[in-house]
């Protein structure tokens, strides 16, 4: 008979939103321009409104979360209320992320907060977004701020979420998200604008908040190519994932969240013509951004899979929720010892009980990576509430907790008592 699954001591089991996908109404952001242009850059499902209405029913949310027996809570501040316009510094603004702070604290949760998750001030990005030289000083000077604020409430705080996503998407095309630049030079600046970024957050934290433990939150995928797709997996990790790793040996902890896996297959004979082709500046930015662009003008919001005989979630992605083995094994062979925690996993699905199943297997491998001896702490689940998830509007549901459009009722799916069971026994049933 199988045993249960037992946790260590002072594990994290915890839950995550970010400010714009449940806040509501950041008018001050990039992505609000988008959402609201009436002539807008790409297409999107809808915008984002309204949203969960947390920046008003935080201090509930927080409280079920803990009733659900969850100790741990990841929320981003969003810099676009927080510095709306250059300079400018918004008091309300950043006592309200305190006040969360220290809503979670009186509740016996763990805060994790995140400076940066996917948004920027619409100012910023209007100045050139990350390829702007003084990008890294404005950074530092708004963690500045809300570390003066904050302090140490927050044991450990991700500097930037998944950059890899945020920069190929807005940079490359992968996706349609702001800037909307096309342009390798842009993504090498870009890139290293992030990185210097966390660098001066970092500095920034330690000094005024010793003992806070700072990383970023990554997005990693479970890799797999055959022979003939070998030169575009190398290349595709590298600009997603290796290039925002310059500053990770230097972190105290790295974020890892992964949903899925990617299958990167070609001929064989087409292997070197690949190689070829991405080793060239030139010819990757004639040849494959354009045909990345192609791909994010012809871009719908997500409709659900396709019908291609492979499971799927609502974001089309294939099931994969034994894929975050792969990933942290592989960073714990790059940073060996490096404190690991699962920042978010989670799955889009409108049948709750694959979400039990998602969960459990996930928290599976969670298991045996601990008993080989890596450094995992905490698990933290994507997402607390049905929210926006950007340019697929409303439709993908993630959340432990439904979120009526309408009224803004919350309503406790089975899956939430089942992941709070675990978090409260530390363990995961047989």
């Amino acid at each position: 008979m199988s045993q249960p699954l037992i946790f260590p001591d002072r594990f994290l089991w915890g839950a995550a939103t970010a400010a714009h996908q449940v806040e509501g109404d950041n008018a001050t952001s990039d992505w609000w321009e988008w959402e609201t242009d009436p002539s807008p850059k790409a297409p999107m499902a809808e915008p984002s409104g309204a949203a969960c209405d947390h920046l008003n029913r935080y201090k509930e949310d927080i409280a079920l979360l803990a009733k659900l027996g969850l100790n741990t809570y990841r929320f981003s501040v969003e810099w676009a209320r927080i510095e709306p316009r250059q300079g400018e510094f918004d008091p309300k603004a950043l006592q309200h992320y305190v006040d969360m702070a220290d809503t979670c604290l009186d509740h016996g949760v763990t805060p994790i907060i995140t400076l940066q998750h996917f948004t920027l001030p619409a100012w910023v990005t209007r100045a050139g977004a990350w390829t702007n030289p003084s990008l890294p000083a404005w950074f530092r000077r708004y963690t500045t701020r809300v570390m003066e604020h904050m302090q140490s409430r927050a044991p450990y705080i991700c500097t930037i979420n998944e950059p890899g996503n945020m920069i190929t998407r807005g940079y490359l095309g992968t996706f349609p998200t702001p800037p909307f630049v096309r342009n390798l030079d842009a993504f090498d600046a870009a890139a290293a604008g992030v990185n210097a970024a966390h660098r001066n957050a970092r500095e920034v934290i330690r000094e005024l908040a010793p003992g806070v433990k700072v990383g970023m939150a990554h997005a990693l995928q479970d890799w797999h190519a055959n022979s003939g797709g070998v030169p575009t997996l190398e290349w595709a990790r590298e600009l997603h994932e290796d290039r925002f790793f310059a500053e990770t040996a230097e972190d105290d902890f790295l974020g890892v969240q992964t949903y899925t896996r990617l299958d990167v297959k070609a001929p064989r004979s087409l292997g070197h013509v690949s190689a070829a082709l991405l080793r060239s500046r030139r010819l990757t930015q004639s040849l494959v951004l354009p045909y990345l662009r192609r791909q994010a003008a012809a871009a719908v919001p997500v409709e659900g899979a396709p019908d291609d005989g492979i499971r799927r979630t609502l974001m089309g992605y294939r099931w994969a929720p034994e894929a975050v083995e792969a990933t942290i094994r592989r960073v714990a062979r790059l940073f060996p010892g490096k404190e690991v925690v699962i920042t978010e996993h989670g799955v889009a699905t409108g049948d709750d009980a694959d979400r039990v199943e998602y969960l459990r297997a996930g928290l599976r491998v969670v298991h045996r990576l601990i008993g080989d001896g890596l450094p995992v702490t905490g698990y933290v689940h994507w997402s607390l509430l049905d929210n926006f998830e950007w340019w697929d509007g409303y439709r993908p549901t993630y959340g432990l907790v439904a979120v009526d459009r309408t009224t803004q009722e919350r309503t406790v799916k089975p899956s939430a008592h089942w992941y709070g069971d675990v978090a409260r026994t530390n363990r995961v049933p047989a």
